[in-house]
């Protein structure tokens, strides 16, 4: 009983420990509205940037993903990509942008832009950093 005990114990060291280094990562898949295109998304991102500059928390990393080959190379224009540093930092620097007017407005530019038919949120654990 002892021997199972402790292998509970280190199963839910282990896995807590595992739950604690994930870090959210969202992806928002888009397609361009009639007219636009991604000089008109890159445009926007300048502004986004500097909006982005002002928040208190600064672990939000983002990326425009367009696809190189696909099984579906029409479902997307672009993936939003973007990823912080914890959950806690996640909750922080969303309520900040989609609560503050300034970021509020940015964001109804950026639906005039695109439509986003998915937004997902994962988990990513970093296995190897790169150089």
């Amino acid at each position: 009983m002892k021997t199972i005990a402790k292998i509970a114990i280190g199963v839910c060291v282990l896995w807590s420990t595992s739950t604690l280094a994930a870090q959210p990562i969202e992806y928002w898949g888009c397609k361009f509205n009639d007219g636009k295109s991604m000089d008109d998304l890159m445009a926007w991102t300048e502004k986004w940037n500097k909006v982005a500059d002002t928040l208190s928390d600064q672990s939000y990393s983002a990326w425009v993903m367009t696809p190189m080959f696909s099984e579906s190379m029409s479902q997307y224009d672009f993936v939003w990509g973007g990823a912080w540093g914890s959950y806690q930092q996640m909750g922080t620097g969303m309520g900040e942008f989609f609560g503050g007017e300034e970021g509020s407005a940015l964001f109804a530019e950026f639906q005039e832009i695109t439509a986003c038919d998915s937004h997902t949120l994962w988990n990513y654990v970093t296995v190897r950093q790169g150089q």
